[in-house]
């Protein structure tokens, strides 16, 4: 087992990327790795919020298949929790 062992999901709260390496595929990488470590790991699910303002984060969770399951108000406002399930 894994560093969190027995943990049943894992939540990820942002995946940032600095902008002189932008649109270059690095989240899109980020999260196959995530993904892959979960697997490995016998994570069930992943869970991550998405500020709802931003199109290509929203984007990229769509194109990798996490579901909206709720919303949350924070500071800087509205977000979609996101989950899939492995």
């Amino acid at each position: 087992m894994g560093f969190f062992s027995g943990t049943i999901f894992i939540l990820i709260h942002r995946i940032c990327v600095n902008p002189k390496f932008q649109n270059q595929g690095i989240a899109t990488k980020t999260l196959k790795y995530i993904e892959t470590f979960c697997k490995t790991n016998s994570y069930k699910t992943i869970r991550i919020d998405c500020f709802t303002e931003n199109p290509y984060s929203l984007k990229l969770y769509d194109k990798a298949g996490y579901l909206v399951v709720g919303y949350a108000n924070w500071r800087k406002g509205k977000f979609e929790l996101r989950e899939k399930r492995l």
